[in-house]
């Protein structure tokens, strides 16, 4: 191959390397918390769930769910990303099947409401996970809730909420609003 050849792979690459590089760099300040309010498309969410809010991280290319709020009551969850290996044999394909997509999971966490959530959202159970599809403005979303087993046993898909987008609650210089405001009956309405 000429020298003349080899130069469009070769200025490929350095853009390549220079995009990773960018990439790479990126300091978590970069990063911005958003409180997106989603309403319950469909009777059985509303029942069980009604309008939640997700906190979550966004990164340039990567999204991080933070915490899980009833928008119209006082519980709240804290979420940590989880490994579906958790979810015992088979993982998340096995619980929602091979075609499911909702993949990002996280374990739902007992402080603040969390046991409440668990129990409100998977009778019976004692841990539960949330599996996310992919979240974005104006974008319905659908939430998987898997709970372990009474008794023992694989994990068990509990519940399937189907939001539609209601707004994001807009916060002053990225900081998070006082906890009592996150508790108005309601909000962002």
């Amino acid at each position: 191959m000429s020298r003349s050849n080899r130069f469009p792979f070769a200025a490929l690459g350095a853009a390549l390397a220079c995009a990773l590089a960018a990439l790479l760099a990126a300091s978590p300040a970069d990063a911005s918390d958003h409180f997106f309010s989603y309403d319950p498309a469909n009777d059985a969410t509303r029942q069980t769930a009604g309008a939640l809010t997700f906190e979550f991280r966004q990164k340039l290319i990567w999204v991080r769910v933070l915490s899980v709020r009833s928008t119209e009551g006082q519980a709240t969850a804290l979420l940590k990303p989880a490994n579906e290996r958790a979810l015992g044999p088979g993982g998340l394909s096995r619980v929602i099947g091979p075609g499911g997509h909702e993949r990002d999971l996280y374990q739902v966490e007992g402080a603040d409401q969390g046991v409440e959530m668990i129990h409100a959202f998977c009778p019976g159970s004692t841990r539960a996970w949330m599996a996310f599809g992919h979240i974005a403005e104006g974008a319905p979303l659908r939430v998987l809730v898997i709970g372990d087993a009474p008794g023992g046993g694989p994990a068990r898909l509990c519940q399937t909420f189907d939001f539609t987008f209601h707004g994001e609650w807009r916060l002053p210089g990225g900081t998070h609003p006082p906890e009592r405001d996150l508790l108005v009956p309601q909000f962002p309405y």
